[in-house]
């Protein structure tokens, strides 16, 4: 219906096991189709596997499997006619370091963007710098007449970000992560706790910003979080179950209007004039 999109918020254990990956990939998308879905959207690295985690290095029989595993995905959403964005990595010819990236497929079965994460974690040399290269852009795109923006993992901590696509006209945001993959010990030290921060701090810029966001994670134990979907009231939509394989659908309704406190004085504030009314 004119209006209305359909998404699917996908999560499954993401591994170094491209083959695995793209099977839940292929299945779940099938899923989400039956389910009526116009998108299904799965987690950061979900093709590929994580660089650092799930493998240590780069290797050239791996490349052409994930080149092959995507042009499966590619096939198969132009058979069932519905949107893919699929988390993965990107070689340019001039870096010997690739993209983190999301591919972005319609429902033709074309690539019709990638954006690539703008912000890795560590100091350059470190932790993602020691595997991939920033990407440099924002990255918007429409669906059933939605605008819709991605992010990916880590730039949650950049309220910048989302502040730059509201005000480049995004209704709905696509963020992919890679938050899991912990020891039972990892998780009750530290991953709980950032579970909670990541949850709380997306549905916070969901609502300072209207946005819808549909945030997809890894569901590999231990998993710090569940992919869920925030209403641009900041409120929770749906959340699936913490390391469990599976599939949220969420149905937007361009119609519904819901609170929004912020939404009088919100231009003014990204103009940097930051007080409401008159003085």
């Amino acid at each position: 219906m004119k209006d209305e999109l359909i998404i699917a918020t996908c999560q499954f254990p993401v591994s170094g096991d491209i083959k695995k990956n793209a099977s839940y990939i292929l299945k779940q998308m099938a899923q989400a189709k039956q389910k009526g879905a116009d998108v299904s959207h799965f987690p950061e690295s979900s093709l590929s596997g994580y660089a650092g985690t799930d493998f240590k290095r780069y290797k050239r029989q791996d490349e052409a499997l994930r080149l092959g595993s995507l042009e499966k995905i590619i096939q198969l959403s132009r058979k069932l006619k519905i949107g893919v964005i699929v988390g993965s990595h990107h070689f340019d010819k001039n870096n010997h370091l690739p993209y983190n990236c999301l591919w972005l497929i319609d429902n033709s079965g074309k690539i019709i963007k990638r954006y690539d994460k703008r912000f890795c974690t560590g100091k350059e040399g470190e932790l993602e710098h020691a595997y991939y290269k920033p990407g440099q852009k924002g990255v918007q795109f429409k669906i059933k007449g939605f605008t819709c923006g991605v992010l990916i993992c880590h730039e949650w901590r950049y309220p910048e970000l989302y502040r730059e696509q509201k005000q480049r006209g995004t209704q709905i945001l696509f963020q992919s992560w890679y938050d899991g993959n912990l020891s039972a010990k990892e998780y009750n030290a530290q991953g709980k706790e950032l579970g909670s921060l990541i949850t709380g701090a997306v549905r916070a810029n969901a609502a300072n910003n209207y946005l819808w966001i549909s945030a997809s994670n890894t569901s590999a134990r231990e998993s710090c979080f569940a992919s869920f979907v925030a209403r641009p009231d900041g409120k929770m939509l749906h959340q699936l179950k913490r390391n469990v394989t599976g599939i949220v659908i969420s149905k937007i309704d361009a119609k519904i209007q819901y609170a929004d406190p912020s939404g009088p004085w919100r231009a003014r504030a990204y103009k940097g004039i930051l007080h409401s009314g008159r003085l």
